[in-house]
């Protein structure tokens, strides 16, 4: 598999448009850090979050052949250390509209007409989703630069675990038997296997615990191969081993578990 990633690919209008509203976002945040902690002292501390978190992902390599842009959505643990590493454990959802192989999916189902017929003699609504999650054990390094306090700062982060992905194919009210029941399992794509990341952002743990939050840019290698013994549109196993990489920025809100000890100093 050849892998192709360019400045040209990631600066498409179509994706600068998206990612400008987020650049806002993360300038906004950023913004927040010095009207709530402008501070002269504080201590690394030992602290315990629960992370929501949110962002859009950009596919490359073999996703960008089937799938367009994602939104995803999830939660994760975790827990910084006094010499500011964290460890943390994330499950996060992801989705999409936008699948670029509908037309070929169906081809031995449409009729003259391009359409597909279903159980009363009419044209079915047949439609395409991408659905998908990964589970990503992480470990990241939190370094005092551009800091507000001591828990905060410059993020690096590596990590690894199990993405899924699949085409949902949905019939309202399952009027065509041919994609209904176990038949969509035949069209649906199923891959998965070991995935990676690498992360880096800016994590920010506030005096009032409501506004901490770590932003960043994160990209996702997924080491993936086809898992259904039988696919319609093939006529035989999907065995493809994939290289499948999402790209993007992703925020988290962060919820400490216990209230930190410092002592702030205001300006």
């Amino acid at each position: 598999m050849e892998l192709k990633i360019t400045f040209a690919h990631i600066l498409k209008p179509t994706n600068i448009f998206s990612m400008k509203h987020l650049a806002f976002l993360i300038i906004f945040i950023f913004s927040l850090q010095y009207s709530f902690a402008q501070k002269k002292e504080s201590v690394a501390e030992s602290i315990s979050s629960v992370h929501a978190q949110y962002g859009l992902h950009f596919p490359a390599a073999d996703m960008e052949k089937r799938y367009g842009v994602s939104q995803f959505a999830g939660i994760a643990l975790s827990h910084k250390t006094k010499t500011n590493w964290m460890f943390d454990l994330d499950f996060t959802y992801f989705f999409g509209g936008d699948v670029k192989i509908h037309d070929s999916l169906f081809k031995n189902l449409v009729n003259s007409s391009g359409t597909i017929t279903d159980g009363n003699g009419e044209a079915a609504e047949v439609f395409t989703y991408e659905r998908g999650y990964f589970l990503i054990a992480n470990i990241y390094k939190i370094l005092p630069v551009f800091a507000a306090n001591k828990n905060s700062g410059l993020t690096f982060g590596l990590g690894s675990g199990f993405m899924q992905h699949k085409i949902r194919v949905y019939n309202p009210d399952n009027t065509a038997p041919q994609v209904c029941g176990d038949y969509k399992k035949g069209y649906d794509y199923l891959s998965n296997g070991i995935a990676f990341r690498q992360y880096i952002g800016y994590t920010f743990f506030a005096p009032k615990r409501i506004y901490s939050f770590r932003v960043g840019f994160e990209v996702i290698e997924g080491l993936t191969e086809g898992r259904r013994s039988y696919l319609f549109p093939i006529g035989g196993p999907d065995t493809q081993k994939r290289l499948d990489i999402l790209y993007g920025l992703k925020l988290n809100w962060t919820i400490p578990l216990k209230k930190t000890k410092q002592t702030y100093f205001y300006n």
